[in-house]
């Protein structure tokens, strides 16, 4: 069967690969000139003549046996998978660097190795190992809850606290308030604050924190490209600059699409299929089911908040006087609470953080400024750094980031050279995202981290992958099961291929 992908990031070239690996052929469309989506590299051209790649989105792996899976399933040995992809370890996996908070001292600590929570990190796990196979890695999104091995899972997760907020489940083993922070900062991804979060997501920390986190030396789009040339090798396509413009078929049922090449005057081309991946973000993929009787979720979806992300070209000599000396640094301000009260607030009561706390990404650190295995990310003296500041997403408040994004920026690092990181405020910026640009993409809401994972838009409850009304489409990625993050776009490509395969 001929199907194809609408969608060339993690999830849609997950999917790609499995369904190779079944014997179906695979067209994957993407209308950007890369792959990866949220998880790209992509270099940028100076008038100087230098130039200089960014990670777009994700910052680093975790849980890279996915990857290897997926690449496994499209026929590439695990050795040769390894030697491509070419990751090293990064540690620390985060610095958090604090104010004083109460009788904790202002300082840094590093994580995992200063966490010294052993209890906690024993619950994490256990929590873990009880969600994964079933409400993480599996099909129970679309499974029946009648059935004894669901129960049981759910019965061990509910005996585990699971249910509980995630910051009552910290505070009760972890004492430091440093420490608390460093394990419930991941409920940002999940759209809520620690105190709404349920404790289930302590796996997210649990995937960074307990198994440990990589970067592929030639940056994180590393891991899209490797996927791709896969898919190629295995006998699929990859087709950028492809836009697809609308499903074809009869009520009920896909029998192909058309898209056209965004480059060139060429027409418009179309193809026929035997099904169809979609991976685009709420608003497209809605947009492309709809005429052929999908029906999109009748409940209002909340949304999670979104970010500010600066890429900046900051002097090495500079960076080796920063407070921290680690790939990830959590700067963080004296408000938590707070903070997540001002960019969680729903529809149009949301502000900006008035005590900012900010994601400092260094992949020189990791990759070894000035050596030999430098890597893309720096040329001359010179290394790339991202500044990810958290905010509310469009609904929450719909600011003019048009107007207000440049400013914005000029603050945030105004307040990190005030905090130490000399030379920040005056280095020059290569590119700015704000949820502006989010929503221009096609994501909902202008975020990047799709539906807020609540109690009732988590697991099962979450958007199913299978398409009301349509019985030969199915969707990947963030805004269905199981959710944001690397780990979980690789997993929903696969899920979406076992879908069809049970089709």
């Amino acid at each position: 069967m001929h199907i194809g992908i609408i969608g060339a990031g993690l999830s849609g070239l997950s999917a790609a690969l499995h369904l190779l690996g079944a014997g179906h052929e695979v067209t994957v469309y993407e209308r950007a000139p890369y792959v990866g989506g949220r998880a790209a590299t992509q270099r940028i051209h100076r008038r100087s003549g230098e130039s200089y790649e960014l990670d777009l989105g994700a910052s680093v792996l975790t849980m890279p046996d996915l990857a290897f899976d997926a690449l496994a399933a499209g026929g590439l040995a695990r050795a040769d998978a390894e030697a491509e992809l070419d990751l090293l370890p990064v540690t620390p996996a985060y610095a958090g660097r604090f104010p004083a908070l109460g009788e904790s001292p202002a300082g840094v600590l590093h994580v995992p190795d200063d966490l010294a929570v052993d209890e906690h990190m024993r619950w994490q796990e256990a929590m873990f190992d009880a969600a994964y196979e079933r409400f993480i890695g599996g099909d129970a999104a679309w499974g029946s809850y009648a059935n004894p091995r669901d129960l049981a899972a759910l019965g061990r997760l509910v005996r585990l606290g699971a249910l509980r907020s995630m910051q009552h489940q910290v505070d009760r083993r972890v004492d430091d308030v440093r420490a608390r922070r460093m394990l419930t900062f991941q409920a940002l991804y999940a759209g809520v604050a620690p105190s709404a979060a349920r404790a289930v997501y302590a796996v997210i920390s649990h995937m960074d924190v307990g198994l440990g986190v990589w970067y592929p030396r030639a940056g994180m789009g590393a891991v899209a490209e490797v996927m791709a040339r896969q898919v190629d090798r295995a006998g699929g396509r990859v087709l950028l600059n492809s836009q697809v413009l609308g499903l074809d078929g009869r009520r009920g049922e896909v029998t192909g699409l058309r898209y056209r090449h965004l480059r060139g005057d060429l027409p418009v081309d179309r193809e026929r299929l035997g099904a169809v991946v979609v991976t685009a973000d709420a608003p497209i993929a809605d947009a492309l089911i709809a005429p052929l009787g999908g029906r999109p979720p009748r409940r209002r979806v909340r949304h999670s908040p979104s970010a500010v992300v600066a890429h900046l070209q900051v002097d090495q000599d500079l960076q080796d006087h920063w407070p921290t000396q680690a790939h990830h640094t959590l700067d963080f301000g004296a408000a938590w609470e707070q903070t997540f009260a001002e960019i969680t607030a729903t529809r149009g009561r949301g502000r900006l953080m008035s005590d900012p706390s900010f994601l400092i990404t260094r992949p020189s650190v990791t990759l070894g400024a000035g050596s030999a295995a430098s890597g893309p990310h720096e040329t001359g003296e010179h290394s790339v750094v991202s500044v990810l500041a958290p905010c509310p997403n469009l609904e929450s408040a719909p600011l003019d980031w048009d107007s207000i994004g440049g400013e914005y920026v000029r603050d945030a690092l105004r307040t990190l050279e005030g905090r130490g990181y000399r030379g920040i405020s005056a280095a020059e910026v290569l590119r700015v995202d704000t949820p502006a640009d989010w929503a221009q993409q096609g994501m909902s809401a202008g975020t990047p981290f799709a539906a807020a994972h609540t109690l009732s838009q988590t697991g099962p409850l979450r958007r199913p992958q299978r398409v009301p009304g349509i019985a030969n489409a199915v969707l990947a990625g963030s805004m269905t099961h199981p959710g944001v993050g690397v780990p979980p776009a690789l997993i929903s490509g696969k899920l979406a291929a076992e879908a069809l395969a049970d089709e």
